[in-house]
């Protein structure tokens, strides 16, 4: 994928029910391959939002505004949050369903879990990434240093999201790649962003022209431990900055 067309994807906050050519089964209903769609396409909409922050922790989501939203029935947009709730990134109360908020100690075990699979994801794109891929991670960072912008986070924080994706698929494991895709579940946000100087900024993209480096270098340890260094930093920041 193109550099220009990845900046085109951040702009967007992820796909849509329109996005796609749906099944109807003769009645002018959505076929129940439609509909499984459907819940596929609200539950990566709405698990990008909370991720990137679009969603904030504590809010409340109402299923028939969701639906509006993503210009669907409430079924899909139900069966979305229950795979949210598994996925551990929303949860029901009394009051119905809200952005799940991590405690101190979830955002800790969530990035020590980061800290293994993409430090072992990132040895083995060291290993196996080919010159193709790496040229395109290395655009990917070009663009980045060009979006590092403190008063207006959101496309560092889009382009953060897709370097870490970016760095994970190269490694040829698809179950590792799933693995670590899963533990997504707390990233560098917008909430975070608005928080960080432009010295932390800099910092958090030198980490990423060092991983380049050790993966160019194809030394597999040294992408390993750069990763997770640089995810470790990244958690410093965080529990200094948030009031957890």
């Amino acid at each position: 994928m193109s550099v220009a067309k990845k900046s085109e994807m951040i702009k967007q906050s992820g796909p849509t029910a329109r996005d796609f050519d749906l099944e109807s089964d003769g009645s002018g209903r959505v076929s129940r391959h439609g509909s499984v769609l459907l819940s596929q396409v609200a539950h990566q909409r709405l698990r990008h939002d909370v991720i990137a922050g679009v969603l904030r922790p504590n809010q409340r989501l109402v299923e028939l505004e969701l639906s509006e939203q993503l210009g669907m029935s409430r079924t899909p947009v139900r069966d979305a949050l229950v795979l949210l709730a598994a996925d551990g990134l929303v949860e029901r109360g009394n009051h119905g369903w809200t952005v799940h908020e991590y405690t101190r100690e979830e955002l800790v075990s969530i990035y020590e879990v980061r800290g293994a699979l993409e430090g072992y994801a990132a040895h083995l794109s060291a290993l196996r990434a080919t010159e193709e891929e790496l040229d395109e991670i290395e655009r990917m960072l070009e663009l980045e240093r060009g979006e590092l912008d403190p008063i207006s986070p959101d496309s560092s924080v889009d382009l953060n999201i897709e370097f870490h994706a970016e760095v994970v698929n190269c490694c040829g494991n698809p179950r590792l790649i799933e693995l670590a895709e899963r533990n997504a579940g707390f990233y560098f946000n917008s909430r975070v962003a608005s928080t960080y100087t432009e010295k932390e900024y800099q910092r958090s993209l030198d980490g990423h022209y060092r991983l380049l480096g050790a993966l160019r270098a194809h030394d597999g340890e040294s992408a390993e431990r750069t990763m997770r260094e640089h995810i470790s930093e990244s958690l410093t920041v965080l529990l200094a900055k948030g009031s957890w």
